[in-house]
């Protein structure tokens, strides 16, 4: 057996010398991280209500994934029914590091951290404008494009009425819109739906209702029945305390509908087809991850399919009646819609 042989006597101590700033680097690299001023996320999520309870869940998930993979401290408060945006910016602590609001702008001053100085980052998702405030030009504001994920609700709607394969379509080539008047977005789902049921069917006739009030649900229902009996047999609605109004409708009249906001198919398992799930958390934890990496740009920006901001509920039960050849032109038309022009 050959002898091992020994390490010369000289090269020990350069050895130990090499291994101890190693050692060094490496805990000096762990200081700094865990050593460095700590730095926190506000989140202001939506008012009480069915669809901002849902997307409220989205924003805690996302919250969490920020924190666990981001390793930033993240806390989200839901507003009271009377209370501005800026009554929870807490401007006491330091650590205040990004203020995200999902659809109101925090009032003047409401972004200020302990020292009164500006935080690092405030952001406002779902922005319903088409344009920066006056005073918020350093801001962040992200604008979901609806209206890409209504023209893809359009689409399925203008394929599926006109055939056999659903039970509850009549073969009548009539599609209906109800939005709300208030909502700035409106124009945008109402735009994004009508072209989409167009292109899937010319011979489409898409009914248009506005409610004049978002949570006048007798409206909306009055809205779906007058739908009925022009012959739709699907119905797209945009969020709001309305579309309780036009689901009630729907059961008793036997319609489709797609509801926008959050998934709610666990409401009316044999009536919703399928839900456009705004994706809070998506734009959330992509606006902390820029502004980690000093890549998120302030003023107005447009975040669509391509950065995940929507997408379609799963069909469920309603699965069985969407041949493959519908769900094979819905993914086609998923890849094509970024890249059109949609906004009214």
């Amino acid at each position: 057996m050959r002898a091992k042989k020994a390490l010369p006597s000289s090269s020990i101590p350069r050895l130990v010398t090499i291994f101890c700033l190693l050692l060094l680097a490496f805990l000096g690299s762990s200081c700094s991280r865990s050593g460095g001023p700590s730095r926190s996320v506000l989140v202001l999520g939506f008012r009480e209500g069915i669809a901002g309870r849902e997307r409220n869940s989205l924003l805690d998930y996302g919250c969490r994934k920020a924190g666990s993979e981001l390793g930033l401290e993240t806390e989200l408060v839901v507003p009271g029914p009377w209370e501005g945006a800026d009554a929870y910016a807490r401007p006491e602590d330091p650590s205040l590091w990004m203020l995200l609001s999902c659809g109101e702008e925090p009032a003047a001053g409401g972004n200020l951290s302990r020292d009164g100085s500006p935080v690092s980052h405030t952001v406002i998702l779902d922005y319903p404008g088409n344009s920066v405030p006056p005073g918020g030009e350093g801001n962040a504001y992200i604008r979901y494009r609806v209206e890409e994920g209504a023209y893809l609700c359009g689409f399925l709607a203008g394929r599926l009425t006109s055939g056999s394969d659903h039970p509850l379509v009549n073969r009548l080539p009539v599609v209906a819109f109800i939005g709300c008047a208030g909502d700035p977005r409106t124009a945008r789902y109402q735009t994004g739906f009508v072209r989409g049921a167009l292109a899937a069917n010319p011979q489409v006739n898409p009914l248009s209702y506005l409610v004049g009030d978002c949570r006048d649900e007798a409206q909306g229902s009055a809205f779906a029945q007058d739908a009925a009996r022009k012959g739709a047999d699907i119905v797209f609605c945009t969020p709001g305390d309305f579309s309780d109004g036009v689901l009630r409708a729907a059961q008793s009249l036997g319609l489709l509908v797609i509801l926008a906001g959050s998934d709610r198919s666990a409401e009316s398992p044999s009536h919703v087809l399928t839900s456009l799930i705004l994706r809070d958390d998506n734009a959330l934890f992509r606006a902390v991850y820029l502004a980690l990496r000093d890549d998120l740009r302030p003023g107005l920006q447009e975040w669509g399919v391509r950065e995940g901001v929507w997408a379609l509920a799963p069909f469920r039960g309603h699965d069985v009646y969407i041949r493959r050849e519908l769900k094979e032109a819905l993914a086609v038309e998923e890849e094509k819609v970024a890249d059109m022009k949609l906004s009214p």
